[in-house]
């Protein structure tokens, strides 16, 4: 089947009618053999929670750059048309995509069964009718500033892009369009192209470079609204919205300078929502007047190279991280800060603070998988995400590097006063070449706090990694 369709995507390509055309073809494969111990943080040894597979993760792209067209306004326009396939799949578990947390994951791609999906499939014109513009349309890659607020994880988002330059000070500016959905919405059947994503980045380059993101959310799938509850015939019941439409906004500062490297970033979020009766309710079936969304989060990571006399060149690093909770207070009004495509995975695994936590400012592997009750992972009453990171890569020893880190989490909420979400060793052992192949050996050791779990719960993650590339 991918034999066929690799073919017929080349032939395709190739049959085009191109001048001064380059074709270019590019392959990757990434394995993850991953075993995670006390996943669902049990203290019954019994009942914990193990899984050990292997992640497979391929890419075959194949691309027709520098098509001319024609000539405009003194610069000839070009094109770009480009196919990606990418295939995500399990071996040594014919279950672990189907079940939680591992089905938060799939959701996010088109298949997870190792079946090719169209990663990318787009045509870019260069000098767009003549004016210095960059438009690219179809299925593509995309990340708004450094993925707090959007970020496609590498499953393609299928829209309209323009990028170009401002006439003063070197500013750049780009607009965006897409058509998704949203993923964890999935069990609720929420149609394909239900989410609406569009808005717009501007740069401002000084020493490092500010940037200004917006991004708006239209959401047409009815879906629950995880900060927001009412009461009706004497119960307290969920709330449900018909249309949802979210405003975030952030500002953006990196920073390369020497040894020093920074990128920060700060958001707000605003939203209505148009509320719909619970199912669950058939008394009187009264939802609110109105759901609004008000909430924020940041993100901090610095890192800075120290020269160690003899012995080479270490690196040092800090992060930081919030994500605001939702007020128990406050039934109709949602302050927990979630975008719906937000950066939070990497393949079949999760990419955020700390491997086996792996958080981010709206959500972990917090133990809560079970539940519909939240959105965020954590246990009920927990909500919003504040994290603390500091790690240190020595200088490499024969090209072997290695990485140590170290994460305490916090819930920003918590109804019962206990925030201690735990914390996390990581270390890494890797080797790498030329960035082409590379093989690591990692683990991640986690302990609860009294949020997540009884206090001094354990879990653990390891994994060995190999991937090549061309």
């Amino acid at each position: 089947m991918l034999r066929r369709i690799c073919t017929a995507s080349f032939l395709l390509l190739t049959a085009l009618p191109a001048r001064a055309a380059n074709l270019d073809v590019t392959a990757s494969y990434k394995m993850r053999a991953l075993s995670y111990q006390n996943l669902n943080l049990a203290s019954d040894k019994n009942a914990q929670d193990r899984h050990s597979f292997i992640a497979n993760d391929a890419r075959l792209g194949i691309a027709v750059r520098k098509i001319e067209l024609e000539p405009k306004g003194g610069e000839m326009m070009t094109m770009d048309v480009a196919v990606t396939f990418r295939a995500l799949g399990v071996t040594g578990s014919s279950t672990a995509m189907q079940g939680e947390p591992y089905r938060r994951i799939a959701n996010n791609y088109p298949s997870a069964d190792f079946t090719p999906f169209l990663e990318n499939a787009y045509l870019r014109v260069n000098h767009f009718l003549g004016y210095p513009l960059e438009a690219t349309i179809g299925r593509q890659n995309y990340r708004l500033g450094s993925g707090l607020l959007l970020d496609d994880d590498g499953a393609g988002l299928t829209g309209v892009t323009i990028r170009g330059d401002i006439p003063w000070w070197g500013m750049k500016a780009e607009g965006f369009v897409f058509a998704d959905r949203d993923s964890r919405m999935a069990s609720q059947d929420a149609p394909e192209n239900s989410l609406a994503l569009f808005g717009f980045a501007i740069d401002l380059p000084t020493e490092g470079v500010w940037q200004l993101n917006q991004l708006f959310e239209r959401d047409r799938a009815p879906q629950q609204v995880f900060g927001c509850s009412y009461p009706s015939g004497g119960s307290q019941y969920a709330c449900y919205a018909s249309k949802t439409l979210k405003s975030f906004t952030s500002v953006r500062y990196a920073l390369n300078y020497g040894p020093i490297v920074f990128d920060g970033e700060a958001a707000f979020e605003k939203g209505l929502a148009a509320p719909i009766g619970n199912p669950s309710d058939t008394t009187t079936n009264t939802p609110p007047g109105r759901i609004t969304y008000n909430s924020n989060a940041q993100v901090g990571r610095a890192k800075w190279k120290m020269p160690l006399p003899r012995l080479g060149e270490g690196i040092a690093r800090l992060s930081l991280a919030r994500g605001s909770g939702d007020k128990a207070d406050t039934p109709t009004r949602d302050e927990a800060f979630f975008p719906a495509h937000g950066h939070q995975f990497n393949g079949l695994d999760r990419s955020g603070f700390g491997d086996f936590f792996g958080a981010t400012p709206y959500n972990a592997f917090g133990g809560n998988y079970g539940s519909t009750t939240t959105a965020s992972g954590l246990q009920q009453g927990n909500s919003g995400i504040v994290v603390i990171g500091i790690g240190y890569t020595p200088p490499a020893y024969k090209g072997y590097i290695l990485d140590v880190d170290y994460f305490l989490f916090q819930s920003e909420r918590a109804v019962n006063d206990s925030h201690a979400l735990g914390g996390e060793w990581d270390f890494r052992l890797r080797y790498n070449v030329q960035d082409r192949f590379g093989i690591s050996l990692s683990a991640a050791l986690f302990k609860a706090g009294s949020a997540s779990a009884a206090k001094g719960i354990s879990a653990k993650k390891y994994a060995l990694e190999a991937f090549g590339k061309f």
